[in-house]
């Protein structure tokens, strides 16, 4: 573990990432963080897309100056990030009609503070199995949405070399999984 300082889980919604996450937080004594985490009650309204995305830049900005404090002295694992937002903003709000995938990665990693994570694990459930698996829903769980936000994690995945792990299967198999790629 000591070769993955930051760690992020991501997947949709009703995927498993922040069971697996909280998880490997306690297992591994890291510090735990989740986004968005200052704006939360905010970014579920019902807004302008491009404030939406601004609201979460503001939100990873804080997020990360709480991270770079802990990073020297503990690993963090963090339930989303910017994969997220690529995914759910940018490509599933056609943000890129209004600010350009290069542009937005720029801004992300200013916002970020320039830190980069170690690794990013993908956690892959069928749409249909994510809803069930959903006590409440957001404007963000709507099952044609969701479709396409799962299509862009797997197509961020390729492009960026991020994990991605089967969430359909059994929490200890996913652990195993996880502990797999930690090695």
């Amino acid at each position: 573990m000591k070769k993955y300082k930051l760690i992020i889980f991501e997947g949709i919604d009703g995927s498993g990432k922040t069971t697996q996450a909280k998880y490997f937080a306690k297992r591994l004594n890291a510090f735990y963080l989740r986004e968005p985490n200052f704006f939360r009650k905010e970014i579920l309204k019902e807004i302008h897309p491009l404030t939406e995305l601004f609201l979460f830049l503001a939100d990873r900005n804080e997020v990360y100056s709480r991270i770079k404090n802990v990073l020297n002295k503990k690993n963090v694992i963090l339930d989303r990030s910017f994969p997220s937002t690529l995914a759910y903003q940018l490509i599933g709000r056609n943000l890129k009609k209004i600010i350009s995938f290069d542009d937005y990665v720029k801004i992300d990693f200013l916002s970020r503070q320039k830190i980069k994570p170690d690794l990013v694990i993908i956690f892959d459930v069928p749409v249909h199995v994510a809803l069930l698996r959903l006590k409440k829903k957001t404007k963000f769980e709507e099952k044609k949405f969701l479709i396409k936000i799962k299509k862009a994690y797997l197509n961020l995945a390729r492009k960026f070399n991020w994990h991605v792990v089967d969430g359909t299967k059994d929490k200890e198999e996913i652990r195993k999984n996880v502990s797999l790629i930690l090695k």
